[in-house]
């Protein structure tokens, strides 16, 4: 019986033989456990259950990966464009290996090694967010298409406090230009910009506007999704005064109240929104993302007016899907109105 080592970790670790290739080269299966009798007992079990094969073919990480993507038809087009990214640009000499190779070992280094890669565009190490992200398709492609799971450290978020300039700067910046429109939408109302891209004409009815789809991007070409990221995303929201008289002066709602033709309720692109608005913000001397305008949605909510917790993730759709279908149907309760008058009048204070 093969005897388990202990790892520098405080881990231990059992390698067995599994196979002699074509070239006559060994192949081990490294089983990994807390305890010397947790990681004896797997591989003994994978000796016992082990079919006796004179020849295994072989496949690489990128081939799983693959084959995982086949397995996956009915993945959303922009998660399947995720994995296709990952397949292409992620942990380049892991994607050339065979899955047999791999070992706790192996796969901790090229997690390291992708830590320290260059993000093409900013010239920095990939954010372990990215390394994250990467190694969970691939953890999930290994898992599914050759049951393999490894026993490895992911880099930590390295979370910096964020300091948001109050409500009052932001929106003077902002009023009165082309983009006015699509950030009060976010910073006033919680809407995410795929969110406020998706949104039709026809999404503004009876004083509310409503979350029917949503516009992404996907490969660089803009898709069409009727389901938002998560189900709580698809919501309404009471469309203050103010941000129903910029609706009126869109070329796009004059041609639909006067003709019924529906079309986008902002035609400006992803591209055209987010440069403008960095744009504004950079000569201004402040590093705030657009999605940060959804974090201050939220942050006024709690600590500047006070509303409740619960109705605020009802607000911005950050419930999750238990909370949403608990609460939903009350989303327009006397605490859900009297949070929307209470928010209103602060903006409108602003403004």
């Amino acid at each position: 019986m093969a005897k388990a080592k202990k790892l520098p970790s405080g881990n231990w670790r059992v390698q067995v033989f599994d196979y002699k290739d074509e070239n006559g080269k060994n192949h081990y299966r490294s089983y990994t456990a807390p305890t010397r009798a947790e990681a004896e007992y797997m591989a003994a079990l994978f000796k016992k259950d082990r079919p006796e094969r004179e020849e295994r073919p072989t496949m690489t990480v990128g081939e799983a990966i693959d084959r995982y993507i086949e397995l996956s038809p009915m993945l959303s087009p922009t998660t399947l464009a995720r994995y296709r990214n990952v397949r292409e640009h992620g942990f380049p000499e892991l994607m050339d290996m065979t899955v047999d190779e791999l070992t706790d070992e192996v796969v901790q280094t090229e997690i390291n090694k992708e830590s320290r890669r260059p993000n093409k565009r900013t010239r920095k190490p990939l954010s372990p967010k990215t390394i994250k992200n990467e190694y969970g398709v691939i953890s999930s492609a290994l898992k599914t298409v050759c049951n393999r799971s490894f026993n490895v450290r992911l880099p930590k978020n390295q979370k910096k406090p964020k300091e948001l300039p109050p409500p009052e700067v932001i929106i003077s910046l902002l009023k009165g230009t082309s983009i006015e429109l699509p950030c009060l939408l976010s910073i006033w109302l919680s809407f995410s910009l795929s969110e406020i891209r998706g949104f039709r004409c026809s999404s503004v009815r009876d004083g509310y506007i409503y979350v029917d789809q949503v516009l992404v991007e996907v490969e660089n070409m803009p898709v069409i999704k009727k389901d938002a990221k998560v189900e709580s995303r698809n919501r309404r929201q009471a469309v203050p005064e103010y941000i129903m008289d910029l609706i009126k002066r869109q070329d796009t709602w004059i041609e639909y109240t006067r003709t019924g033709k529906d079309g986008p309720l902002i035609p400006l692109n992803r591209h055209q929104i987010y440069n403008r608005y960095k744009r504004i913000m950079e000569k201004n001397g402040l590093e705030i993302s657009f999605h940060d305008l959804r974090h201050m949605f939220a942050s006024i909510m709690l600590t500047k007016l006070q509303i409740p917790e619960k109705v605020v993730q009802d607000e911005g759709g950050w419930s999750t899907p238990h909370v949403m279908k608990s609460v939903y149907s009350n989303t327009f309760s006397d605490s859900r109105k009297t949070a929307d008058i209470i928010r209103d009048d602060f903006f409108k204070s602003l403004l």
